[in-house]
């Protein structure tokens, strides 16, 4: 059964863009190009004085997995069991990658990387993301209070609707 249509399930999806875009800025403003190669080209933190301050650190992770599982819900057809899937996905999804950066776990993962395949340009980011990312329990706060953000935004959509219906 469907209970988010596109009249309501507008409103959230632009808030989960607006949302990543602000985690984007993140990266662009706060933290140097040398540590987030994919943004150096973008990067203005050497001209800006940090604006997220502490907040920043953790508010990527808040913010990938609010938006991403805001908009996975929608298109998995906005119902609950569409909802939950796509928060507690999302949410296993970014913790996974979280614990790949702690230490005891970085070195074993990055040896299951077949050798020859080390060089590959997605694998050399993977490595680097893992070998040189750090490991941060407010991240995984960060992660859960993003999923279940996501499950109420999407549960109050589908309530709005059926109210307005």
């Amino acid at each position: 059964m469907r209970v988010i249509g596109l009249r309501h399930g507008f409103r959230p999806a632009a808030l989960a863009v607006f949302v990543l875009v602000l985690g984007t800025l993140v990266y662009v403003l706060d933290r140097p190009a040398e540590l987030v190669p994919f943004f150096a080209p973008f990067s203005l933190a050497h001209l800006t004085l940090p604006l997220f301050g502490k907040f920043g650190q953790s508010l990527p992770t808040f913010t990938h997995v609010f938006a991403f599982s805001v908009l996975t819900g929608l298109l998995l057809s906005g119902t609950r069991r569409a909802a939950l899937a796509a928060c507690l996905s999302w949410f296993t999804l970014d913790t996974a990658f979280e614990v790949g950066q702690h230490a005891a776990v970085a070195g074993k993962l990055m040896a299951c990387i077949p050798s020859g395949l080390e060089s590959a340009p997605v694998l050399r980011h993977t490595r680097d993301y893992f070998m040189n990312g750090t490991f941060d329990p407010w991240d995984l706060l960060s992660i859960a209070v993003g999923a279940v953000a996501a499950y109420a935004v999407i549960l109050w959509t589908a309530e709005r609707q059926s109210k307005d219906a």
